[in-house]
């Protein structure tokens, strides 16, 4: 529980529960870093819930740029922004990765990249295995990731 807390919390509207969340947030961290002092090692596996929680849209599910399974022009993401796509049709290409980047504009790591970065205070040798390419662990300060999807 308390690892996944740290990827997908977050932030309520109202400040008294922004202050109840950040409390609990840290109170969670607090636990976890005692549960794993002493550690050798510990690996942290994370995905598209924390860049999320980054402010970087996911592709599908809720509040997804794509979560129809379809663009508007009816092709799947995957198809609009290929290599054949930007061979035999480059405006249609360049209209979803303009897209894809708008809605990234801005975003930065948050607080569980940080927390993560964190534990290498605690343990003696903390991984993070991720499927994002956004960076974001990197600029946390984290020293060992493995980005599965490449970078």
């Amino acid at each position: 529980k308390a690892v996944a807390f740290l990827g997908s919390a977050r932030r309520s509207s109202s400040s008294s529960a922004a202050s109840k969340e950040d409390e609990e947030v840290r109170n969670v961290a607090a636990e976890l870093a005692s549960r794993l002092k002493g550690m050798d090692r510990v690996l942290f596996v994370t995905g598209a819930g924390m860049s999320a929680d980054s402010g970087l849209p996911t592709y599908r599910g809720i509040g997804g740029l794509y979560n129809s399974g379809r663009t508007e022009d009816g092709f799947a993401i995957e198809d609009a922004i290929s290599g054949d796509m930007l061979a035999t049709r480059p405006a249609m290409c360049w209209k979803y990765i303009a897209q894809i980047e708008e809605s990234c504009r801005g975003a930065d790591c948050n607080d569980g990249h940080r927390a993560i970065k964190d534990f290498e205070r605690h343990v003696g040798e903390v991984w993070v295995l991720t499927q994002n390419i956004d960076g974001f662990h990197t600029r946390a300060g984290s020293s060992n990731i493995i980005e599965i999807h490449g970078d």
